[in-house]
């Protein structure tokens, strides 16, 4: 597990509290629009950009985060993610936000089947119990397996603890 966050005053908190804790998680300073040129743990700079790669990316709260501020770039973020996350078919996108607008629904599935992302296909407003309240919104994109949904199944009822 990596946890990233611009903010070095960010990072240390979340290390001081978690680092013994979860001994096998990596905590890293870097920018979620720039993924590729993130300076991971125990890696040069030459192989953060060349090897990193992840199979599941967690973004919790982060697009909200991005649309509050001005010249926010879908696309440079989601560029970013598509960067490190792995192509085989089990690489997932887990977004996990405020509800998301038409048009910005929209974008993220006109990016998911793009020229140059050919194969990243979302579901979205994916039930989870414990949200019935309508403000959190749980989507998933998944490497694709052809035409269609993600495969992972909007009527599968997913279950969390909201804490």
């Amino acid at each position: 597990v990596t946890c990233l966050d611009y903010s070095p005053v960010c990072i240390d908190m979340i290390k001081s509290m978690y680092e013994s804790s979860c001994p096998n998680m990596d905590f890293v300073v870097g920018d979620a629009t720039n993924l590729q040129h993130v300076q991971w743990e125990g890696n040069t700079a030459k192989e953060s950009r060349e090897k990193k790669q992840f199979d599941v990316i967690v973004d919790k709260g982060l697009m909200d985060a991005l649309m509050c501020g001005e010249g926010f770039d879908l696309e440079r973020l989601m560029g970013s993610v598509d960067g490190v996350l792995t192509h085989r078919e089990w690489g997932v996108h887990v977004l996990i936000c405020f509800q998301l607008s038409k048009a910005s629904k929209q974008g993220l599935a006109e990016f998911g089947n793009s020229e140059s992302n050919p194969s990243l296909l979302w579901d979205f407003d994916i039930p989870v119990e414990g949200s019935e309240n309508g403000r959190a919104c749980f989507n998933i994109a998944q490497r694709g397996r052809g035409q269609g949904t993600s495969g992972l199944g909007v009527d599968k009822q997913l279950t969390t603890e909201w804490i």
